[in-house]
């Protein structure tokens, strides 16, 4: 099936390709199943994508309606922001809902306390910091925006941090960054139940946080013409 994907994303110009998440969550939060095949096919299309891939992790809230903002005034999304093309794939898309002025956008940068270690070079940097300055004022689009900074020191403080705020949005979407390394995630990778989501992301969709909060995790991949 993922050559059935691939080959139809290559063929209509696929900008993203969004999966669902090969576990299922009851009303009540409990795990409802567990489909290995599904989990075979998004680690397959993270591979051999043509676009970028986002895996979607359904909590439950996103499906009580045909639209996700169909029953309310606002619709809360939340963007944790380390750096990198993942994670800035992933304000792109959060940028383009803002279109809808149901839509109330947080977007939340972790900064390290100390930088003994980064990922990406000084055009990382660059790229990060120019695509933020847009979301440092109040309004993008017609929806309503947030920027927040944090400072933290380690893994567990960003997972302290994170499991803090979770249930105050509908949906938080995060960058892959599978494998990247950075002292705001330093330790984290080691308790890592699902590679495919990224450190983050896995942390997010884990069964210790008792949450209906849905997760979008997006990986960054040049279209191939």
């Amino acid at each position: 099936m993922q050559e059935d994907v691939c080959t139809l994303a290559m063929d209509k110009h696929t900008s993203l390709i969004v999966l669902p998440f090969h576990r299922t969550w009851a009303i009540d939060g409990s795990i409802e199943s567990d489909d290995n095949a599904t989990r075979t096919l998004n680690r397959n299309v993270l591979e051999r994508a043509p676009c970028s891939v986002g895996i979607l992790v359904d909590r439950g809230h996103l499906g009580l309606s045909t639209s996700v903002v169909a029953s309310a005034q606002s619709f809360s999304v939340g963007v944790i922001f380390f750096g990198g093309e993942d994670d800035r794939e992933a304000l792109t898309f959060a940028k383009r809902m803002t279109s809808d002025s149901a839509i109330s956008l947080t977007v939340i940068r972790l900064v390290a306390v100390t930088n003994d270690f980064t990922t990406g070079g000084e055009w990382d940097k660059i790229l990060d910091t120019e695509l933020l300055k847009e979301f440092t004022q109040s309004q993008v689009g017609e929806g309503f925006v947030t920027f927040l900074e944090e400072l933290v020191k380690d893994g567990p403080q960003t997972a302290l941090l994170l499991r803090s705020i979770v249930d105050e949005y509908d949906l938080i979407i995060v960058g892959r960054r599978f494998q990247a390394e950075c002292p705001q995630t330093a330790g984290l990778s080691e308790w890592s139940d699902f590679p495919e989501l990224g450190t983050i992301g896995d942390l997010l969709a884990s069964t210790d946080l008792n949450c209906k909060t849905s997760i979008l995790v997006i990986k960054h991949q040049l279209q191939n013409t």
